[in-house]
């Protein structure tokens, strides 16, 4: 939905009744045109009140992540200066993608209510039923080089656990290096693609998606919501707006070589650090003690015959059971 004068308006005086008169005023459209943009608002399911000789009056907006509801009252200068938001595609970071490679604008993010080809990390499927969860995409364009990618993953999980903190009160983990999770189940993920050449970086996708008030029997063996935690649904525009703002917090940490602050709250969320894990890489299995990050993102772990290797990539498992 694109940007909507009426919407706004009604948004602004939203606890008082406004007459259709003084909006066409104010607007300068005709009442006719005003009452059938009340119409339309109502089909995308706003709750407007119409009382005769009082006007009109915004009760409630629907629990959809609407641009425009995710724009209002913002307050970022980078992310989410411009949103595209989608009933269905086939993946948010794919739609990111070519809208990087078209010369869009670093910020630019793509929301979702369902992806029909949803990903997760080393081409595995993202499963997120319709309309219950966040599913995003945020385009970035750091000056970074194409190794260090990792800190911007590490980075965003960092913003997700303090979204869920701020918002719920709950603190979460963050599994190495893209997963969040609680009490051993997933709650969400991060897959981070990005266009480079050898030497320097085009633009990066970022895609979330997190299990905001999805149902148990709703999603994957092995995953839970924030509403199956707290017990309460979850105002999933107030969540976007938050999540936005604090992306760009973190980000602009990260760019200002901050990556040690971030590194330091990593450490803090991480249920990683000190596990007994197995990590999988190139045909190669590591078994040891997950020691936790470096200055570079990159995970140590040490192994039983006290050898360390550093893992930049790759499959991480904890051996829960083993702890």
């Amino acid at each position: 939905m694109k940007e909507n004068a009426v919407l706004n308006f009604l948004r602004q005086r939203k606890t008082v009744y406004i007459s259709g008169e003084e909006i066409s005023k104010r607007l300068e459209v005709s009442r006719s045109a005003v009452w059938k943009e009340m119409q339309a608002l109502r089909r995308l399911g706003y709750e407007i009140e119409a009382q005769p000789h009082l006007g009109y009056r915004l009760l409630a907006i629907p629990d959809k992540l609407f641009a425009d509801e995710l724009m209002a009252e913002l307050g970022t200068k980078l992310i989410g200066k411009e949103i595209y938001s989608y009933e269905e595609l086939d993946s948010t970071n794919d739609a990111a993608f070519r809208l990087g490679e078209k010369g869009a604008k670093e910020g630019l993010c793509v929301f979702a209510e369902y992806q029909k080809k949803g990903r997760g990390r080393l081409g595995r499927s993202w499963v997120s039923p319709k309309g219950k969860n966040i599913i995003l995409s945020v385009l970035l364009r750091p000056v970074f080089l194409p190794h260090e990618i990792s800190k911007l993953t590490l980075a965003c999980a960092v913003s997700v656990i303090k979204t869920i903190r701020k918002t719920t009160g709950k603190t979460l983990g963050i599994k190495w290096p893209n997963d969040i999770y609680y009490e051993n189940k997933k709650v969400g993920g991060i897959l981070t693609e990005m266009s480079a050449e050898s030497d320097r970086i085009n633009f990066i996708v970022v895609g979330l998606g997190i299990n905001l008030n999805a149902a148990c029997d709703e999603l994957p063996e092995g995953s839970t919501s924030l509403k199956e935690i707290t017990g309460c649904g979850i105002d999933r525009v107030g969540f976007g707006r938050e999540l936005l703002r604090r992306l760009e917090i973190d980000y602009t940490r990260l760019k200002n070589d901050s990556f040690e602050a971030l590194e330091k709250d990593w450490e803090t969320f991480s249920v990683t650090s000190g596990q007994r894990v197995v990590a999988r890489l190139f045909g190669r299995k590591i078994e040891g003690q997950a020691l936790g990050i470096d200055k570079d993102g990159a995970l140590w772990i040490r192994q039983d015959n006290g050898f360390q290797e550093r893992i930049m990539a790759g499959d991480v498992e904890h051996l829960w059971s083993k702890k």
